[in-house]
């Protein structure tokens, strides 16, 4: 299993995440759900929902928090800081690898995501919920 960033946990406090950027042109031409960049053309973030590509608001602000959690190679429940009635309302990293909705895990409408196999031991585990 391979890594894509060096950072695999995102901290809290004065640090950012650099996003990948280009411009409208160079979209991946195979994107897939929950993909993240920064588009230089239009000079907004926007994310790809699983047929297209949308923008976040140029005048609002996306308020998110960040569950993180280390696998251990057997457990597959985790209990999340918000309720979620959704496995799409969820962005889902284990180790940097982008987890697919409902495939890799399941909600159970309240505080619990449960992942179809245990992720590995001492990989880390970010679950990003978004207020928007």
């Amino acid at each position: 299993m391979g890594y894509y960033v060096k950072n695999r946990r995102l901290q809290s406090g004065s640090t950012g995440v650099v996003l990948p950027t280009g411009s409208a042109a160079t979209r991946p031409e195979y994107p897939t759900f929950g993909m993240i960049r920064y588009n230089t053309t239009s000079g907004l973030v926007e994310f790809y929902n699983g047929s297209v590509w949308s923008s976040l608001s140029a005048g609002g602000s996306i308020s998110y928090n960040v569950d993180s959690f280390t696998g251990d190679g057997s457990t597959t429940v985790f209990n999340m800081s918000e309720a979620e009635s959704s496995a799409e309302q969820i962005i889902v990293f284990v180790g940097s690898i982008y987890q697919e909705p409902t495939t890799a895990y399941t909600v159970d409408g309240g505080f619990d995501i449960t992942f179809t196999s245990a992720p590995p031991n001492t990989v880390p585990i970010n679950i990003i919920h978004t207020d928007n």
